[in-house]
């Protein structure tokens, strides 16, 4: 029995020593050395401030229009008997081109009327030189020359049977087309000039202070860039600065600065035409704000207040705000060379906060 009573305590017996050497191992291990927990700091994003002068970028937008943009009326009276293929809604010509051809019949008859007077003025005038009459010599004098004129209108009038484009141009609009009788002064067309067209460019107040425009002393003119998207490609052209309008428009209360670009339909000038009626971007190159400083919207808080990094620690500072852009604000004051102004956004931002600078 008592055998039986050992064997069951045996096992138990085995698992307390067990026990109690464990506990004497732990006990006798040495004490770890505490380490204090580190405080992570907010990690910012800093521009370094580093003031000088500034350019301004002044953008805009208008719509491509023609400096060259007339009525063509008919000199004559008749019947269009030809029309050329160019003479399309739409069509670009160049100057000279044909375009349309009046019945020139009736002043050819005039032309050979004219010649016959101007033959018969001249005989005449011959006759009389024979008998020396100084009156009779005058008069029949005026009569050439009378003939002459008529002969000149006769064959100016058939002439303007012809019509051909009087410059480089495209074609607006018809108001004729073949077999229709017109009468002078009828229009017959709407022409709009391609050698130079222009942009009337809407500027604030504010932005006009920083345009420069018109021809520089050396030859120079100030420039713009206009661009425009086709889908997913951007096509661009350089126009000239050549003056500002003189006046503001009463319902908006802007200033129109006019962009003029030569040859926008020549291609070895461009690789794509700038056609009248396109609608572009403008981005022009102002006058330079010196002791300025640009920073992103993202740096400025309240309006006119930036975070600065002093000794790790973030401090509010007040600045001055010349100009907003799309690219950023300019600072005009209140920035010194060396300055760790804060661009990244933080949830919460206080007087005195200690902060990480990015590196």
């Amino acid at each position: 029995m008592q055998n039986k009573w050992i064997k069951r305590l045996l096992p138990l017996l085995v698992i307390a020593v067990a026990v109690a050497i464990a506990m004497l191992m732990i006990a006798s291990r040495p004490e770890l050395p505490r380490r204090e927990s580190a405080i992570a700091l907010p990690l910012v994003e800093v521009l370094v401030a580093e003031p000088g002068p500034v350019d301004v970028a002044i953008h805009s937008r208008g719509t491509v229009t023609a400096i060259a943009d007339i009525e063509l009326a008919s000199e004559v009276s008749g019947r269009i008997v030809w029309v050329a293929p160019e003479f399309v809604a739409g069509g670009l010509v160049s100057k000279g081109t044909p375009l349309l051809r009046i019945d020139p019949i009736d002043y050819e008859v005039a032309v050979s009327a004219a010649q016959a007077g101007l033959a018969s003025a001249r005989l005449s005038l011959a006759e009389v030189q024979v008998v020396v009459k100084r009156a009779a010599i005058d008069e029949a004098e005026a009569q050439v020359r009378a003939a002459q004129d008529r002969l000149r209108q006769a064959e100016a009038d058939l002439a303007n049977t012809a019509i051909a484009a009087p410059f480089d141009a495209v074609i607006d609009s018809k108001r004729v087309d073949l077999g229709q009788y017109v009468q002078a002064g009828s229009a017959l067309m709407r022409l709009l000039g391609t050698s130079s067209v222009e942009v009337r460019l809407p500027l604030l107040a504010s932005d006009v202070p920083f345009v420069r425009y018109g021809q520089a002393p050396d030859g120079s003119w100030s420039q713009a860039e206009l661009s425009a998207r086709f889908g997913d490609v951007t096509r661009s052209w350089t126009a000239r600065l050549v003056r500002l309008e003189q006046r503001v428009d009463e319902q908006t209360r802007v200033f129109y600065l006019v962009a003029e670009v030569e040859a926008p339909y020549d291609e070895a000038r461009y690789p794509w035409p700038l056609s009248i009626g396109q609608f572009v971007e403008a981005r022009i190159q102002g006058s330079a704000i010196p002791g300025a400083v640009l920073i992103p919207r993202s740096a400025l808080h309240g309006g006119d207040s930036v975070y600065i990094v002093e000794q790790g620690r973030v401090h509010k500072r007040q600045v001055q705000v010349r100009r907003r852009e799309q690219d950023g604000v300019i600072v005009g004051e209140g920035l010194a060379s060396g300055d760790q102004v804060i661009v990244s956004h933080l949830d919460m931002m206080v007087e005195g906060m200690p902060v990480d600078v990015e590196r």
